[in-house]
Parts: C-alpha cells; sequence; structure tokens
C-alpha cells in the first residue's frame, strides 16, 4: 500500500529517526544558512511502500527547524569536548564564552542574541543561557544553589564539570540553533534565550554497519616569558625610591631583600613543571542495522582531553543504544538511553584552593619560580584528594499512533538524570598546618511527559492547514549534600570520621575533624498546553500561530500561569520574479512573547528566613553557642510578594535569498528583543535592615544583525571544489527601565544606568599625574582635591572631576566600553582537490573591551603585600610576565586612594581578535581501499591543528581569557594550541 509523505512528516521524521530506512539528505552547505536542503525537503514528495506499513506521524515539536545550522562534516575533523567548542564561529549571533582553557571545566558559557540581564552574579549567567534539546529531551541545567552559601564565587562546590561535555560529534546527525521565536517558541518558556536543538544519529534498517573513528594528538603549551625576584626587585625599585617611607622600606618582602636566595633569584624554570605536552585522544565505534520493522544502533566512546597546563585532564566514558520498531501498521516505538561518566583531574590552583575552603593563611611569601622548591609543593599536593565525578543518564521513550490517514497522537517519555561527586583532602601542609576535607554530592533530575495531536486538513490542491495540539508536564528535583572540615587529627585520615554506634551520646557525630554541614533541594513543576495552527498555500505563502498557556510553580502562587504567543510567515517570490539568475528569494517574519522561566525557586517562597548570623561575607556560622538558628536574610535581601513572570517580546524580519543552482546562498535577518519586567535586586532603604530587595521592573532591548553567505563550486572529477560560509553578526543592548521607577543603580563595582549598555565598565577617566603636591587643584574657597574625602597629594592619579565638586567619588565614575563583543563571526573554507581536501575555520570578536585586572594587580603589590584576601593570593603563574611595566604612570602605590584599583580607563583595554580557530588537512582514502578489501566503504586520514594563531591588539595573555564579568583576572588556564591525527573508518 502506497501513501505519499507529506513534507512536515518527511522532516521529523529525517531528524527524529523515526521512519529509519528513508535516507537523510546530506547538508551540502558548510554551515549556516543551508537553503539547498530546505528547498529539497520542501519540494519532495516520497512514496514508501514496506509491508502495508502506514505512516502518518509528525511531531508538532520539530516540524521546521530553522535554516541555522552547524557544519557537522567539519566539526567532525575538530578535537573539541564541550558543545560551547563546537558552536564557536560557527552562526551568525551565537556567542561562546571560553575564559579558561582547562578541559571540561564550567567556565564556558553560549549566549544567543545577546544578554537578557545583568551579569552581577553567577546566577545571572545561568539565566541568560539558552535551551540545550538532544532528541526532545530538555536538559537539566547545573543548579547555583550551592553559590548561596560560599564566601567566593570562582567555581561551585562540587566537581564543577561541564555537564555540556556529554556531546560527541561522531554520534551527532545535526545542531540546529533556533534563535526566533517562530521556530523557538514550541518550547514555551525554556526557550526565551534560544534552543540548541541537537539531533543524534539513529537506528537504520539494513545490513550491519560498522564505523569506528579516532584521533590521538598532543595538546601543546604557548611558549610564555618567565620572572623571578630580580624582575620584581628591579620593576619595584623605582617606587621604592620615590614614594617609601622609612616605614615602608622596613618592611620590604623577605623574599626579594635576599639577592644570594637562589629559590628566587635563580632560574625561573617552574614552567618546565607547570607547562607540558599533554595527549588527547578520542575512540568511538557504532554499529547499525536490522529490518524495516525492528532496528538498532549501538554507539561507545572513551575520550581523553588535556589542557596543557597544571596536569588537568578529563577522561570520558559513554555509551548509547537507540531501538525502533514497527509492531503494526498505524504504530512506531522508538528509545533512546545514553549514559556517559566523567572524570576530571581540576587545577592546582592556590586560589581556587583557598576560594573552597574559605580559609586565607599567611600569603606575604609566594611560591618561588625555582623549579626544585615548586616540585615540593607539587609532591606535597600529591598527597591530597581531589575526586570530581559526573554521571550522566539520558532516555526517551516515544510511541506514534496513526489513528487516521491525517491525525496522529504522540505520547514521549523523556528523562536527564546527572550525578556530581566531589571528594577533597588537603593537607596541612598545603593549608598552613590545617588541613582540610570536604565530601559533595548533589543530583540533577527532569523528568518530562509530552503529548502531542496534530490533523493535516487539505483544502484543495493548493492549500492546506496543520493544526496542532499538545499537553507538556515537566518535573525536576535538584539536591545537594555538602560537608566540608577543618582541623583533622592528622594528614594521614582523609575522611570524616563519625562515631556509629548508636549507644553513644556523640553518634554520628564527627570525632575528628570541625565539620559543617549543608543541605539545600529545589522541586519546579511546568504544566504547559499549546494550540498551533500553520496554513500553507502553494509552497509559496506559509503563514502560522501559537498560543500557550505555561504554569511554573517556582513563580509566585498568585502569579503562576502564563500566556505565550507567536506569530510567523514566509512569502517566496521566486515564482513571481521569474529570474534566471535567482533561485529564491523569500521574505520570513515573526513575531513572538514567551515567558522567562526561573532558574529557582527564591522568589516564589516570597519572605524568607536564612541562616545569615556570620560576620560580614561569612555565612558559615548556622547556630549561636550550638544551638541552631535563623535569621532574616538581611545580607542577601528582602523578597516580598507582588512578583510575576517576566517575559521576552521579539520580532525578526529576514531575508532568504539564492542563486540558481544554490551555488550561491544567503540569509540576512534583522531583530527586536525586549526582556521585560525582569526582577532584579536593587538597594533599600538602609532602616529596614535590609540591604537589598528583589523587585520586578527591569526592561533590557537588544537589537542586531545576523547575516549569512554560503558558497558551494563542487567540480568535476579530479577537479579543484570550494566550499564557503561566512557568518557576521552585529548586537547591542540598552537598559530601557529599572524597577521602583530608579534611573540608575550602583551594585559593587558595576553601575546600571538607563539609556547604557548593560554590559559597560564603570570607571574613572585618568588623565595622567600629579608629579607633587602643588600641582593638585585648588578651588577658590581654598579646598584641596580629594579622593573620597582624602586629599590628593603627588605621586597620586590625576582623575577627572567630572562635576566639579572638588571630590572624586563614584559620581565621577563614568560608563565606557562593553565586555560583549558588537560583532561576532566566522569564516569556514573547504577546498578538495581528488582525494585532498584542506579546510581552515577563522573566528572572530570586534568592538569588545577586557579590564586587565591582572596588570592592575601586578602594579598594587604594595596593597597585595600586606593584603589578607583572596585577591592577595600569588599562584605560580605570578611569575609569568603578561604586562608592559612601561605602560603605565608611577604612582605611589602606598597613598590610601589606591591609585592602581582596576576600575580606571587606563586598564580598560580592546579585546578584539581574530583566530585560526581550526586548520585541518585530509586525504581520503576510500577508492584505493575498496580494490584491495570490499569489506571497507570509508576510510579517510586526517591532520587536526587547533588555537594556531591570534591577532589581538590586547596586552594580555588572551582576549578570550576574561571572565564573565569583563575582567580578565588572570586566573583561567590559557587556551592550549592541539596538533592530532585521526582517521575515519566505515565497513
Amino acid at each position: 500500500m502506497k501513501r505519499t509523505v507529506t513534507y512536515c512528516t518527511l522532516f521529523f521524521l529525517l531528524s527524529s529517526g523515526y521512519l529509519t530506512e528513508l535516507k537523510a539528505v546530506p547538508f551540502s552547505s558548510p554551515g549556516g544558512v543551508d537553503r539547498s536542503l530546505f528547498t529539497k525537503l520542501k519540494n519532495q514528495s516520497d512514496t514508501v511502500s514496506r509491508d502495508s506499513v502506514v505512516f502518518y506521524s509528525s511531531d508538532p515539536t520539530k516540524p521546521y527547524l530553522g535554516v541555522d545550522t552547524v557544519n557537522i562534516s567539519g566539526a567532525k575533523k575538530r578535537p573539541y569536548l564541550t558543545l560551547q567548542q563546537m558552536l564557536k564561529g560557527t552562526n551568525a549571533g551565537v556567542y561562546v564564552q571560553e575564559p579558561s582553557g582547562e578541559p571540561g571545566t564550567i567556565k564556558q558559557n553560549v549566549l544567543i542574541r545577546g544578554l537578557s540581564r545583568p551579569i552581577i552574579t553567577i546566577e545571572d549567567v545561568n539565566k541568560s543561557k539558552p535551551l540545550i534539546v538532544i532528541n526532545g529531551i530538555p536538559l537539566i541545567d547545573d543548579q547555583t544553589l550551592s553559590y548561596a552559601i560560599q564566601n567566593y564565587s570562582l567555581q561551585p562546590i562540587g566537581a564543577a564539570t561541564n555537564i555540556n561535555s556529554i556531546f560527541n560529534m561522531d554520534n551527532i546527525e545535526s545542531i540546529n540553533i533556533l534563535k526566533d521565536y517562530g521556530t523557538a517558541g514550541i518550547f514555551g518558556p525554556r526557550a526565551s534565550n534560544g534552543v540548541i536543538y541537537i539531533t543524534t544519529k539513529n537506528a537504520k534498517a539494513g545490513q550491519r554497519k560498522i564505523n569506528v573513528n579516532s584521533h590521538y594528538g598532543y595538546a601543546t603549551p604557548s611558549s610564555v616569558t618567565t620572572i623571578n625576584a630580580a624582575f620584581e626587585k628591579q620593576f619595584r625599585s623605582p617606587f621604592y625610591a620615590k614614594y617609601a617611607t622609612e616605614s615602608q622600606l622596613a618592611s620590604y618582602p623577605a623574599y626579594l631583600s635576599d639577592s644570594s636566595n637562589v629559590n628566587f633569584y635563580g632560574p625561573s624554570n617552574w614552567t618546565d613543571i607547570y607547562y607540558k605536552a599533554k595527549p588527547i585522544y578520542d575512540i568511538n565505534g557504532s554499529l547499525e542495522g536490522g529490518s524495516q520493522r525492528a532496528n538498532f544502533r549501538f554507539f561507545g566512546n572513551y575520550a581523553g582531553d588535556a589542557g596543557a597546563a597544571d596536569e588537568t585532564n578529563l577522561n570520558r566514558y559513554q555509551a548509547a543504544f537507540y531501538l525502533n520498531m514497527l509492531p503494526i501498521r498505524w504504530l512506531t516505538i522508538s528509545s533512546m538511553i545514553q549514559g556517559t561518566r566523567m572524570n576530571r583531574d581540576r587545577n592546582r590552583s592556590i586560589t581556587e584552593r583557598l576560594g573552597e575552603t574559605a580559609y586565607i593563611p599567611d600569603l606575604s611569601t609566594p611560591l618561588a619560580p625555582n623549579k626544585e622548591l615548586y616540585g615540593l609543593y607539587v609532591d606535597e599536593y600529591k598527597k591530597s584528594l581531589d575526586e570530581n565525578n559526573i554521571t550522566s543518564l539520558l532516555g526517551s521513550f516515544a510511541l506514534n499512533f496513526a489513528i487516521l490517514k491525517n491525525l496522529n497522537f504522540a505520547p514521549k517519555l523523556y528523562l536527564d538524570y546527572n550525578e556530581n561527586v566531589r571528594n577533597v583532602f588537603w593537607p596541612s601542609t598545603l593549608m598552613s598546618g590545617n588541613n582540610y576535607v570536604s565530601n559533595y554530592y548533589g543530583y540533577n533530575e527532569r523528568m518530562v511527559f509530552d503529548n502531542t495531536l496534530n490533523y493535516k486538513y487539505t483544502l484543495d490542491d493548493k492549500s492546506d492547514v496543520l493544526i496542532e495540539a499538545g499537553f507538556n508536564y515537566q518535573s525536576d528535583k535538584q539536591k545537594y549534600n555538602f560537608i566540608q572540615g577543618y582541623k583533622g587529627p592528622n594528614d594521614f585520615i582523609k575522611v570524616n570520621v563519625v562515631e556509629g554506634d548508636s549507644q553513644k551520646s556523640n553518634y554520628l557525630k564527627s570525632v575528628g575533624f570541625i565539620p559543617y554541614y549543608y543541605q539545600d533541594r529545589i522541586n519546579f513543576k511546568l504544566a504547559s498546553a499549546y494550540l498551533r495552527g500553520t496554513y500553507t498555500l502553494n509552497n509559496v505563502l506559509k503563514l502560522g500561530a501559537l498560543v500557550r498557556r505555561d504554569g511554573s510553580s517556582a513563580v509566585q502562587s498568585d502569579h503562576q500561569w502564563f500566556t505565550s504567543y507567536t506569530f510567523n510567515g514566509e512569502y517566496d517570490f521566486n515564482s513571481l520574479l521569474k529570474s534566471e539568475l535567482l533561485g529564491g528569494f523569500k521574505l520570513l517574519a515573526s513575531w513572538g512573547r514567551l515567558g522567562n522561566l526561573p532558574s529557582t525557586d527564591i522568589e516564589s517562597a516570597g519572605p524568607q528566613y536564612g541562616s545569615e548570623l556570620g560576620w560580614n561575607s561569612n555565612k558559615n556560622v548556622i547556630s549561636y553557642n550550638g544551638i541552631g538558628a535563623i535569621t532574616r536574610p538581611y545580607q542577601s535581601g528582602w523578597i516580598g510578594y507582588n512578583l510575576p513572570w517576566s517575559y521576552t517580546d521579539m520580532f525578526n524580519a529576514g531575508i532568504d535569498f539564492a542563486l540558481k543552482g544554490d551555488r550561491v546562498t544567503s540569509r540576512i535577518e534583522f531583530y527586536n528583543k525586549d526582556n521585560k519586567d525582569v526582577s532584579f535586586t536593587v538597594p533599600t532603604v538602609a532602616e529596614s535592615g535590609y540591604q537589598f530587595e528583589r523587585l520586578n521592573g527591569m526592561a533590557i532591548n537588544n537589537k542586531g544583525i545576523d547575516f549569512t553567505i554560503n558558497f558551494n563550486f563542487p567540480a568535476s572529477p579530479k577537479r579543484l571544489s570550494w566550499n564557503s560560509s561566512f557568518n557576521l553578526a552585529y548586537n547591542t543592548n540598552e537598559l530601557k527601565a529599572l524597577p521602583n521607577g530608579l534611573r540608575d543603580i550602583e551594585i559593587g563595582n558595576r553601575k546600571l544606568a538607563i539609556g547604557n549598555r548593560i554590559d559597560q565598565f564603570w570607571v574613572l577617566k585618568n588623565q595622567g599625574i600629579y608629579e607633587n603636591d602643588l600641582d593638585v587643584p585648588v578651588n577658590a574657597d581654598h579646598k584641596i582635591l580629594t579622593y573620597n574625602g582624602t586629599v590628593l597629594k603627588g605621586g597620586d592619579p590625576r582623575w577627572l572631576d567630572s562635576n566639579g565638586d572638588f571630590d572624586i567619588n563614584n559620581n565621577d565614575r563614568v560608563l565606557m566600553g562593553n565586555y560583549i563583543p558588537k560583532f561576532t563571526g566566522g569564516f569556514y573554507n573547504r577546498f578538495a582537490w581528488n582525494n585532498f581536501d584542506l579546510s581552515f575555520l577563522l573566528y572572530f570578536n570586534l568592538k569588545k573591551d577586557a579590564l586587565n585586572a591582572q596588570a592592575a594587580r601586578y602594579f598594587d603589590f604594595a596593597n597585595q603585600d600586606e593584603g589578607h584576601t583572596l585577591n592577595s593570593v600569588r599562584d605560580i603563574t605570578y611569575w609569568e610576565k603578561n604586562f608592559d611595566e612601561t605602560a603605565y604612570p608611577l604612582y605611589n602605590p602606598w597613598s590610601p586612594v589606591s591609585p592602581y584599583q582596576a576600575e580606571q580607563d587606563m586598564f580598560l583595554e580592546d579585546a578584539s581578535f581574530a583566530k585560526l580557530r581550526n586548520l585541518t588537512f585530509g586525504y581520503d582514502f576510500t577508492s584505493l581501499i575498496k580494490k584491495n578489501n570490499e569489506r571497507f566503504s570509508k576510510m579517510y586520514l586526517y591532520l587536526s591543528g587547533s588555537n594556531l594563531l591570534t591577532l589581538t591588539k590586547y596586552s594580555g595573555r588572551d582576549p578570550e581569557l576574561v571572565n564573565f564579568y569583563g575582567y580578565d583576572t588572570g586566573e583561567g588556564l590559557r587556551l592550549p594550541k592541539t596538533i592530532v591525527l585521526g582517521i575515519k573508518l566505515d565497513f
């Protein structure tokens, strides 16, 4: 029995794998807009006959995933471990932050079409992330609960491993970027920041087929310039000669005083231990086959990634199984299960270690740059325990009922579960006599039950209507248990021992360490119902509308439900233009409103109590005289009532065109995106006892242009062919409103002002130096210029007094620069001749700024020597020269005005860059192998290099090594250069 499979049905079946015997149309475009695929699917009609089994299935969540795709064939040749690394430079409007080269670190982020809110805390980073979906499973993100009990937010407690390291490019069929609400709207409030939709390879009917892919290579360190105490003494000498008092000379650092001390004045060869070429490797294989009624696919992977610095690495073990069954003519059954285990060796940074322990010992003497002495420190570190493990499990079970010819019902069950385990012991030799132990266990669990019903009604030969309805229920659970202990009995006992005898009075109490216990959990519920209609006329006009109702337990009870809606339309002018040059010319537009889903339940709880009995920033005190106690959260702020959903409105319009034969295809899109009624923490009246309160009312606008153009010039046999893709995105943001009608807000070293960007720096404008006291201005009333009330003197900075009140303070700071680049993009090229091919990817960020806090800290040595804070910690990388000592004025570093504070424009630098992201050379041996062995269907050998060249004016290490707040603190490990040799076999 033969039936015609409609376009929507065909696209769904190809992307999901339910119709496994149909061959997927290959992505001919090297990246970005793939109009040729869209044209083929739109015009294609396929007749399927298979033992009277008939399908009329169409999943309304994926009938059209958009045309922004990642070039999978090119990405497979790059040894990237995380999803963020795979997306760099591939699509217009997608910006990737990678502030550290440590493999598998959580310090990576993706933004689609700009920032949705100011980044003040790490929680704001989470709220700006897009939704990641794999085979219909909306993945749960790492929780930020644990930051509430940490004094420093350098890393979350736990393994701090990037959960987006579970993807392998050899198991991915396609990656679609859903940027406009016409495509992303079907996912509701989870998709307000965009969607990254990943489709893995699925089971296929046919003869058994085996694929083996592998690469092996090395992560190599960059060359660095090391310094020792002789350089530092020479650097400090002009400051001491010009400004130091007798008491300051008398307190000269001991490690600089004795020039005969070879540990500090000898060779600075610590890099022999710290930087090393480390192997990176990946081997994976798949087995697939089966009949048209039941087929399967198995995929297994073992991978190792390294950072070329500080002995960091990550190992990943993965297995996945896919099964499709067609038991009866109107039912399809499809299932998937994927398990991943990751073990990570983290860095040996003193800063991160002390930030985790919240214990700052004597920091007056840094680690010596001598290899022998640094080696002793490393030997002591080897006595520690630092285990970081992540276990991930993904599963799906889907049914597809073809009830009538044009009526389809598809219930699905999705599961995403991951565990996070970290066990730590630091010996007393690393902690100034105080050893430390901690154990962390946490998990994230998401279960989704999804039902969809769709009906296609043909009006006439030229037009039809697709009606889709769905109900979705999502349940999230996130929990952690954490214990940390101090002052254990000795360095041989590395676990927190408790009394196990229930008959004793100290049952389950620690008998060794001084322990502190923490635990927290949250439960989210999201219930959604939607209705969508799509009208198509003669494959020329397409109109669609969606309305959905979402209810979330993370929103306060009187505002739990939100109504979203989207509208989209397309019109293909190609039939009207009848141009011999054009192969297509389409106008498209969409508008939508989606709610913004909260990432925690803190707002839904309303007024609450907390364990904030500590002093200053210390949040570890949870009892009074041994009795548990709680108090109002005066430090973290007041949360009241009347906090409704925040939401986002986005308008998108574009042009999609192609030349005849699809040799040149392109798309240009304009978008205007408004985040409205965003909740934000604002200062409140001091009489309340609170420092802040949470209010709705913030509004942020993002607007920009995404542009992509592809070139595809295939050649006849034994001739040169060329495929190319160029993408460019422009984005700018503006703060439109603040809660309570405020015009500006000052939060720490940040200021938000209406009419300005939300990613600007708030700095003093530097105009030179006062050479002596007489140079300091005096007004008509004989008032000498001051800084926050302190009289300026010779050797102090000449900061701009913008309001003329003769006191330099926060009112004189100005908003400058932007740490989110205005322009991002990539340029991919592939050349092929006979069996040879050469490809490269350029990646760039333009009009981007960074505060060089690393240079500021080095010049601020007077405060660092005497400081007892985490900012005063000096890791071994302190002995790298990453600054120009002649680039800054010679201020008095002992001045009470902090002349080398980072927040001034002399440390604000242009951080624009262009990088040779990847270069690959390959040879296809398939034709040669087949002559001698018919078992092989493909054999391809390639050599690939990454991070090979950077062009930038930035004076620091790397303009990418900037944290989420725009500061280059010097904490992130360098991004390594990698060289790998790989092979792909099919047989």
